[in-house]
C-alpha cells in the first residue's frame, strides 16, 4: 500500500497543498497591533478596566448589563486572605466581552486583599512570561478569558489556587459567582 502512495505521489495525483492563510497585519493604519478578523485593535499584555472599557464599547455595554446581588458583592468585601487574581482576555473574544465585565463589576468595590491583574492577548494567546504578576508563575493559556487565582504567601511567593476557564463552571451561575466561590473555597483550603 505504501508503495502504491509513494507511486501517485509521483504521478501528481496527491491532493494539492492547502493554501496558507494570509499573516494576522501587524498593525492597523494607526500603528496599534490589530486583529485580521475585524481589522480592530487588540489590547495586548498588562491592561487597566479603564483601558478595557475605553477600548471597545462592547465592554462598557455589558458591564451596564451585569447585576451583582447585595449578598454576593458582601461575600466579595468579606474576603481577608491575599489574593492575587490574573484576568488573561482577548479583546477579539466574545467569551471575554460577556465575561470580563462580570469581574469589572466585582472590582467596582475594591477588595484590598484582592489584587487584580488584567492580561490581554493575541488569538494565539501567547505572553511574555515578564508580564504575570511578581512572583506569580506564568500560566499556559488555552481559552480566554481565563481567571487564575494565586494566594499571597509570606515574602511575596504566590501560590496558584486554581482557574475559572471561559466560563462559569455550573449553568447559570454568573462568572461573578463563579470568582468568588473560588476565592472563598481558595480560602478554605490554606
Amino acid at each position: 500500500m505504501k508503495a502504491a502512495l509513494l507511486a501517485f505521489g509521483t504521478l501528481g495525483l496527491l491532493a494539492p497543498a492547502p493554501a496558507v492563510l494570509p499573516p494576522i497585519p501587524a498593525t492597523t493604519p494607526g500603528g496599534l497591533p490589530s486583529d485580521a478578523k475585524d481589522q480592530q485593535p487588540l489590547l495586548l499584555g498588562r491592561a487597566t478596566p479603564q483601558a478595557i472599557l475605553a477600548h471597545r464599547a462592547v465592554f462598557k455595554d455589558n458591564l451596564a448589563k451585569v447585576k451583582v446581588s447585595p449578598g454576593l458583592r458582601a461575600r466579595w468585601k468579606a474576603l481577608r486572605q491575599p489574593f492575587t487574581l490574573v484576568a488573561v482576555f482577548g479583546s477579539w473574544c466574545g467569551d471575554s466581552h460577556l465575561q470580563l465585565p462580570e469581574l469589572l463589576a466585582l472590582e467596582a468595590e475594591p477588595n484590598p486583599f484582592i489584587e487584580v491583574h488584567y492580561l490581554g492577548v493575541n488569538r494565539d494567546k501567547l505572553l511574555d512570561p515578564g508580564v504575570w504578576p511578581k512572583g506569580c508563575a506564568p500560566q499556559e493559556v488555552l481559552r480566554v478569558p481565563t481567571f487564575y487565582l494565586f494566594a499571597t504567601r509570606p515574602g511575596g511567593f504566590q501560590k496558584y489556587m486554581g482557574a475559572v476557564v471561559e466560563n462559569p463552571p455550573r449553568a447559570g451561575q454568573t462568572m461573578a459567582e463563579a470568582l468568588v466561590e473560588l476565592l472563598e473555597t481558595a480560602t478554605q483550603a490554606l
